[in-house]
């Protein structure tokens, strides 16, 4: 791990040196003031004092929608994907962690090809950041996975790399750094996001009932999460005989993701917010046991009716909820 100092006058040339890893993209604030990842042809739109990101970087590596298979001739083919190296700059610790969890679902036993493609040409560089309302990380900052991490001190950035891609793109910038004690890492608030509540699952808790009559369903919660990765396939024929199968973005929220041809596995909407929960803070199969929330307090802000899922464990709320 090699570690380095960035004044913040050489940022801007740091990041210019970046490029021949890849495209460079990075927070920027669109005119209606959305907080999003997009391509930076010009540095100036970088906005490095974003707090999150309306969608999570998870676009990258999963895209809202894409072809997987062509069926032509009486055979199935899959598509080639027409990839360029990026390099994604400026990420939070709970969006790295976020990506790191979908590494375990993507590239275990048996990879994902179209993902594993993807996750190998992204180069990702993370940077620090501040806790308002929403946060709910836990920390460290300085262990966050990625190739580059870049710690924010009063007059630049203290850079650390974790990776042989990392230690590349030092070795080539190290002309930009300078030496300087690292400031202490600052104290972040620990909470228990994981629910330690066994009762809870697959149980008749009113708190389950309370939260589902409030629930929407509108699925704004899994479309921002950085670790929510549901997705449906379908096949849409053409005139010539064949037919394009695509991927793209679902949500366990909707009641159309439980139907299948007898019926709906899950009917009510009590039973898709209880699998939402279940997924995300127990998980299942080989990830059975490990919470996937990391904090990053999307799904509490984009709420439109206010629900934390955090409550469902902490009973000092309930009452709020109109829980005797």
């Amino acid at each position: 791990m090699e570690h380095g100092f960035l004044k913040q006058t050489l940022l801007f040339e740091f990041m210019e040196a970046l490029r021949p890893f890849g495209e460079l993209h990075g927070p920027t604030v669109s005119e209606q003031g959305v907080a999003g990842f997009a391509a930076l042809p010009d540095l100036s739109a970088l906005q490095l004092d974003y707090q999150r990101t309306q969608i999570p970087p998870k676009k990258y590596l999963i895209p809202f929608k894409e072809d997987i298979l062509h069926y032509q001739d009486g055979s199935y083919r899959q598509v080639p994907a027409n990839l360029s190296d990026i390099v994604l700059f400026g990420l939070h610790p709970c969006d790295l962690e976020g990506i790191s969890y979908l590494d375990q679902v993507f590239l275990a036993e048996r990879p994902d090809p179209n993902y594993r493609a993807r996750r190998e040409r992204l180069t990702l560089v993370g940077i620090s950041c501040q806790l308002d309302d929403f946060c709910f990380c836990s920390g460290p900052w300085d262990t966050a996975p990625c190739d580059i991490f870049l710690r924010v001190q009063a007059d630049g950035y203290q850079l650390t790399t974790s990776s042989a891609k990392g230690a590349q793109i030092a070795k080539v910038a190290s002309h930009f750094f300078s030496e300087a004690d690292p400031a202490p890492l600052p104290t972040l608030p620990h909470h228990s996001i994981a629910p330690q509540a066994p009762q809870l699952r697959f149980s008749d808790d009113p708190r389950w009932t309370v939260f589902a009559n409030s629930c929407v369903s509108c699925g704004a919660c899994s479309v921002c999460c950085p670790t929510c990765y549901c997705f449906d396939v379908r096949e849409y024929p053409d005139l010539t005989g064949g037919c394009k199968r695509l991927r793209e973005w679902d949500n366990c929220l909707f009641v159309t993701h439980g139907e299948v041809a007898g019926g709906n596995f899950r009917a009510s909407r009590l039973e898709r917010l209880r699998y939402r929960f279940l997924h995300k803070y127990c998980g299942f199969s080989p990830l059975q046991g490990v919470c996937s929330c990391v904090g990053c307090g999307r799904c509490k802000e984009v709420c439109p009716v206010d629900i934390d899922l955090r409550e469902l464990t902490e009973d000092c709320r309930l009452n709020d909820r109109g829980l005797p």
